[in-house]
């Protein structure tokens, strides 16, 4: 049986008390500096992330922009940006697509404008390719007809090459 020390002791069991809650505090404040590591860890990965989404989207914007040229007079400008902007599978469509618009602005006088466009992530796989849906109104206007005015869903692969964001593949979802 324990007697009591004095105001100035302490009893073996309150010491086994007090160094149990010592322990018990450093542990937590350990795990708290451990998680607290953990989630900066996580928000700069994701905030990587977002960095090389925005980039991708901007990307694919763009480069779905080159296929639809302002007229004949843009198609230089257009052809060049997607020979930059097009690799893999693309880049040999890229090719033969720059020949048929040359063929068809030249035939029809056609005149494009694409008063809306807008894109979204669709998933980042597992090789760091970034797959985008990228949506789009075009209005085409040729001479001697009424303006027409068509809709796209364009689903496109966007694969990092010497440093920037570069379609690998295109592909129409719906019309």
């Amino acid at each position: 049986m324990e007697t009591d020390a004095g105001p100035g002791r302490l009893t073996g069991r309150r010491r086994r008390l007090l160094a149990a809650t010592a322990v018990l505090l450093t542990v937590l404040a350990g795990a708290t500096t451990v998680a607290g590591y953990l989630a900066l860890r996580a928000h700069r990965d994701h905030e990587a992330g977002a960095v090389a989404d925005a980039a991708a989207l901007a990307a694919a914007k763009d480069c779905v922009a080159a296929t639809q040229p302002v007229d004949v007079t843009a198609l230089p400008a257009s052809q060049h940006k997607l020979d930059d902007c097009a690799t893999g599978a693309f880049g040999t469509q890229a090719g033969w697509y720059s020949a048929i618009l040359t063929e068809a602005y030249q035939a029809q006088n056609m005149h494009v404008r694409l008063p809306e466009m807008d894109a979204a992530v669709e998933r980042t796989n597992d090789d760091g390719s970034i797959v985008a849906l990228v949506v789009f109104r075009a209005t085409i206007s040729q001479q001697g007809m009424p303006d027409r005015e068509n809709s796209y869903r364009i689903r496109v692969t966007m694969v990092r090459r010497d440093g920037q964001y570069k379609i690998s593949q295109l592909d129409q979802v719906a019309k």
